[in-house]
C-alpha cells in the first residue's frame, strides 16, 4: 500500500478478514440483504482480480487457518450460485456464509465514517446478544489496494473505542468523524467529530429560528474517539439493545 507502512501496523490490519467483493455478491438472497446496505457492493468490475484470501492473527480468525501461511485451505463441497449454478465450497466462504448469518441476530447497528474527502475509513458495527460483528471498507489516495475488499471480524465492545481510534489514523489528512446509530425500537442518533491539524474538535450545533449554526472551535481532547464511543455503547448496552460479549 502507498501510505506510510507505521500507520498500517498501528491499524492492525493484520486482525481482519480480507475477502473480495465478489464472494460477498455471491452470498444467498437471504444472507445478503442481512448485510450493512451502506456497504454492499454497488458494482464489480469485471477485470478485478480477486484477492483469494488474507487472514490474519486476530480474534476473527476462523480455526481452520493454517498456521504462519495467512492462507485458507480449500474444502470440498459445492455451494448454491446465481441461477442454480454450483460452485467450489472453500473455507473462507462458508465462514462468510455463517458470519452473515449472525447479522440476523443483531440490534444495533453503529456506522462510523472518517473522510477527508480523498481517504475514506468506513465501519459498520453490528451488535446484539453474544455477537459483535465488524465490517470495515477502505477507499481512496493511499488504500487502492483494499478497493474491491472488505474487512470482517468479531469484536468485543471493549475493544471498539480502540479500533475505531486506530483506524482513524489511517486518514492522514484533516478529515470528519460520522456516526449513527440505530437500536431498540426505531431510537437513533447522529454524532460528529472534526480533526484538523491533529486536533480533535466536537461540532457544537445551535439553533436560531429557523437557521442552524455549527461552531467547531470546542477542542474534544486525545480521546475524544474511544470517549464518543464509549458514551454511544453506553446508551445502547444501558438500554438492554445490544449486549455483546464482555
Amino acid at each position: 500500500m502507498n501510505a506510510r507502512p507505521a500507520a498500517r501496523e498501528t491499524a492492525g490490519i493484520d486482525s481482519w478478514i480480507v475477502v473480495d467483493l465478489d464472494r460477498i455478491t455471491r452470498l444467498p438472497e437471504r444472507l445478503g440483504r442481512l448485510w450493512p446496505p451502506d456497504l454492499l457492493p454497488r458494482r464489480i468490475e469485471r477485470d478485478c482480480p480477486s484477492a483469494s484470501a488474507e487472514v490474519g492473527r486476530g480474534s476473527g480468525a476462523p480455526e481452520s487457518v493454517g498456521a504462519g501461511t495467512g492462507t485458507l485451505a480449500a474444502a470440498p463441497g459445492k455451494a448454491e450460485g446465481g441461477g442454480g449454478a454450483k460452485r467450489d465450497l472453500d473455507v473462507l466462504t462458508a465462514w462468510l456464509r455463517g458470519f452473515a448469518s449472525e447479522l440476523n441476530r443483531v440490534s444495533t447497528r453503529i456506522s462510523v465514517v472518517v473522510s477527508s474527502g480523498t481517504e475514506t475509513v468506513h465501519l459498520a458495527l453490528c451488535l446484539g446478544p453474544g455477537v459483535g460483528h465488524a465490517i470495515l471498507a477502505l477507499q481512496g489516495e493511499g488504500l487502492e489496494d483494499f478497493a474491491q475488499h472488505q474487512l470482517l471480524r468479531r469484536i468485543e465492545p471493549g475493544r471498539i473505542g480502540h479500533v475505531v481510534e486506530d483506524l482513524a489514523e489511517l486518514v492522514e489528512q484533516d478529515c470528519v468523524l460520522t456516526l449513527s446509530w440505530a437500536c431498540g425500537q426505531g431510537a437513533t442518533g447522529l454524532e460528529f467529530l472534526r480533526r484538523k491539524g491533529g486536533t480533535w474538535f466536537r461540532p457544537v450545533i445551535e439553533r436560531d429560528g429557523d437557521s442552524v449554526t455549527v461552531d467547531d472551535d470546542v477542542a474534544a481532547g486525545d480521546a475524544a474517539v474511544r470517549t464518543l464511543l464509549s458514551a454511544v455503547l453506553t446508551r445502547t448496552l444501558t438500554a438492554g439493545v445490544a449486549k455483546g460479549p464482555q
